[in-house]
């Protein structure tokens, strides 16, 4: 459907793996469904850490929906 509407208007962020963050295969960050994770109840490591690259796209796309 048209790329999800251009990934919904830059509030879903694609993230490709790579080394650094850990991940096994391209995955999204939806700035539209936020909620607030607790590690420490999960029992789930930390694999990596996202590129400054993608923080700051998150972060723009954060700003949005939150009328920051």
């Amino acid at each position: 459907m048209a790329e999800v509407i251009k990934l919904k208007r830059g509030l879903i962020v694609e993230i490709e793996p790579s080394e650094r963050n850990g991940l096994t295969k391209k995955s999204i960050a939806d700035c539209l469904q936020t909620r607030p994770i607790d590690y420490s109840s999960r029992g789930v490591d930390i694999r990596g850490e996202l590129e400054p690259e993608v923080i700051i796209k998150i972060d723009l796309a954060l700003r949005i929906v939150f009328a920051l």
